[in-house]
């Protein structure tokens, strides 16, 4: 198992039970008591956890905390955006125009367009990851949007990146977010990445929210859109049952992957 992969599994084991002792962790991990408590202090220099006697606690890292490193939160709650991704194929027509917003979810959505037979595709990111796992099709236009890097998280935002985006139009945006709230509706922990996603959102047909059910019953600090802006919602079926009733009692359609 890779390190950002192991790291990744023992900080989501952590934030959904609160505690976990660090002998669970080597049972869970098959790995030695040096290599947990290794990782254990390098997400606790990350200020993800904080490290306990026997083991560690959540911190919650929308409250002021930063993020986790890329590469672990590829691995965060990896199967439930496959599935995501799976289902989001399902909406994509031939010859369609996509956005394609930054993050873990939006890549996987990228890797499962690779391999199948559109016609044609574009994509519109301003992700290079994402760009970077598209440019091996030939039958899908990529449009990177240029702009301030935001590094470590290999994507772009800033006035410049929002004037490309005057200039173009899409289908579906894919949106990526990092909390939804019944009472507030979508939001992020990156204030710079608003304006993108908040201009892909009206230059698109269709907005659908992609994001685990993790995301859920949170609320990041800078809000990105009320739930009447979003057509659709692809989760996974762990969802709490109170968005199950709320997504029924509106009218949203969601899409609860297994």
């Amino acid at each position: 198992m890779l390190k950002a992969e192991r790291q990744a599994k023992i900080l989501q084991m952590i934030r959904e039970e609160g505690f976990t002792r660090s002998e669970e962790l080597i049972k869970l991990l098959n790995t030695s008591h040096v290599t947990i408590r290794r990782d254990l202090i390098r997400l606790a220099n990350q200020n993800l956890i904080k490290l306990e006697h026997g083991g560690a606690t959540s911190i919650d890292f929308l409250q002021g905390m930063p993020e986790p490193q890329y590469d672990t939160k590829m691995f965060v709650h990896a199967e439930a955006k496959d599935a995501i991704a799976l289902e989001a194929l399902n909406n994509i027509g031939n010859e369609s125009i996509l956005f394609l917003d930054a993050g873990t979810t939006n890549l996987r959505i990228a890797r499962k367009l690779v391999g199948r037979n559109f016609t044609k595709l574009t994509v519109i990111t301003s992700d290079f990851m994402i760009a970077k796992e598209l440019s091996v099709q030939s039958n899908i236009a990529i449009i990177l949007l240029g702009g301030i890097v935001r590094k470590s998280y290999y994507n772009t935002y800033g006035p410049y990146t929002e004037a490309i985006l005057d200039n173009l139009k899409a289908n579906i945006f894919f949106l990526g977010f990092d909390g939804a709230s019944i009472n507030r509706g979508f939001s992020n922990t990156v204030l710079e990445e608003i304006p993108i996603k908040q201009k892909m959102i009206a230059l698109s047909d269709q907005v659908i929210a992609v994001g685990d059910a993790s995301k859920y019953c949170v609320d990041a600090p800078y809000l990105i859109c009320g739930w009447e802006r979003v057509h659709k919602v692809i989760t996974d079926n762990s969802i709490d049952e109170k968005f199950k009733d709320f997504f029924r009692d509106k009218g949203i359609e969601a899409v609860l992957s297994s």
